[in-house]
């Protein structure tokens, strides 16, 4: 008890003096457990057997309180950890496609931490599906902000995506990780880092402060209610212009959702608009805030975007409508019968097997060569299931999952805070003593 009062009072002569924060030396920095380690590969990795070693680095650091505990590149060491079955409904219906080879759920475990300087450390995290392609969405932002989104991860170009797809509509195929996959691997034990970093600390903009967090809570359009609360832990240090600190690495954003508009038929997407109400900084003190959201990480094929709002919803690619058009122009032709020159009709296996495709794949393909109106059955049917499940059947719903990374901008509210109330190392035990931590 007289070392938590000892404590108090230290905490609160920091404060009062308005010490900026130090930069003394620690022996080291301890990693909670449940912070994940973004790792994504560095190259491709062919899914064979469990087992299988796998590499990456850290995309970005990792902060403990206002000093870097892992860097951001270090190499972290894994293996395939399992490999899962495939539904039959699934499997059936990539049999229908051509594909015979149906994708897995195949997830990866991280062993080991490798730093510039060559030493190592063990860990263990949790079981993490690998993201292709994450990219950072931002809302848009007047011409004369003269700011631009920036990439997370470099969004698949043309020939990367062309390549991809050729290659999934090969009927075997072997699975695999392209370079660049991103896992968000959880540390399931507390991880022990080297002598903490102070370098490239998050310094407060003048106009509008913003920082980076993850969410500590899951969100979904479809099923979020208004009122629901939504918190967040930040992920990155905010320092002043002066190398004071006002936020640290594990203060809380506490929200609500403002709207939720779950996905409706006639292809109508979901969206979701949150918003962060107060920050809970070490030592207990909370203040309130207006914090939107400025930005997120998110999965590229999750074609999510935000308004000027700050609204996450999702987006329908143009590229859709491409399908549909081709089903409906194949099942007017199917109709279409050719003769040769000797008046006889022409069997047209080409056009059988047009029809056929767009309905039932490769396995359409072949039953339409038995008779011209079951070519055309199956070609009607297609287009008919193309054009609900692009017009009519529901659209997409908003998912950011615990953990997704996301950039908060706090307003004026945290702008008019008095500039002495800067935090120390120190105010952060009051929180261990009041919790007995």
């Amino acid at each position: 008890m007289r070392g938590c009062v000892m404590l108090l009072t230290v905490a609160a002569a920091a404060l009062a003096q308005e010490a900026p924060v130090g930069s003394s030396a620690q022996p080291g920095a301890t990693v909670s457990s449940g912070v994940p380690l973004r790792v994504a590969l560095e190259r491709r990795v062919a899914i064979r057997r469990v087992g299988e070693p796998i590499e990456g680095r850290l995309v970005d650091p990792v902060y403990v309180f206002d000093r870097v505990a892992l860097p951001a590149g270090s190499v972290v060491e894994g293996h395939i950890a399992e490999i899962g079955g495939v539904p039959a409904s699934r499997r059936f219906s990539a049999i229908l496609s051509g594909n015979f080879t149906p994708p897995r759920q195949v997830r990866a475990r991280f062993d080991a931490l490798v730093f510039s300087d060559g030493s190592r450390l063990s860990l263990r995290t949790s079981l993490s599906r690998g993201t292709a392609h994450t990219i950072r969405i931002v809302k848009p932002r007047k011409p004369k902000e003269g700011r631009t989104p920036i990439l997370a991860f470099r969004a698949p170009g043309k020939m990367s995506r062309l390549k991809s797809t050729l290659f999934g509509m090969l009927p075997y195929h072997r699975q695999a990780w392209p370079a660049g996959t991103l896992f968000n691997s959880v540390l399931q034990e507390p991880l022990s880092g080297p002598a903490a970093q102070t370098d490239s600390p998050a310094v407060a903009e003048n106009e509008a402060q913003e920082v980076s967090a993850r969410l500590l809570t899951s969100i979904s359009s479809a099923t979020a209610r208004r009122g629901a609360p939504v918190e967040a832990a930040v992920t990155r240090p905010l320092f002043s212009t002066e190398h004071r600190l006002l936020i640290p690495e594990g203060a809380r954003l506490v929200g609500d959702v403002v709207m939720a508009q779950p996905a409706r038929r006639f292809h109508r997407n979901g969206k979701v608009l949150f918003v962060f109400r107060q920050i809970d900084l070490p030592g207990g003190s909370l203040q309130g805030i207006q914090g939107y959201l400025e930005g997120m990480e998110a999965d590229f094929d999750a074609h999510l975007a935000l308004d000027p709002e700050g609204a996450a919803h999702a987006t329908s690619p143009k590229t859709r409508f491409i399908f549909p058009a081709i089903a409906m122009a194949v099942a007017g032709l199917s109709f279409h019968q050719d003769y040769n020159a000797q008046g006889v009709p022409d069997q047209d296996i080409g056009g059988r097997a047009e029809s056929g495709a767009v309905g039932l794949g490769l396995i359409g393909t072949l039953l339409a060569q038995t008779s011209r109106t079951l070519a055309s059955s199956i070609a009607f049917t297609g287009a008919g299931f193309s054009v609900y499940s692009t017009f009519i059947a529901r659209g997409e719903d908003v998912v950011l999952p615990v953990n997704t990374p996301v950039k908060v901008s706090l307003g004026a509210a945290f702008g008019a805070r008095p500039a002495g109330a800067s935090m120390s190392r120190d105010a952060a035990g009051t929180r261990a003593c009041a919790t007995g931590q």
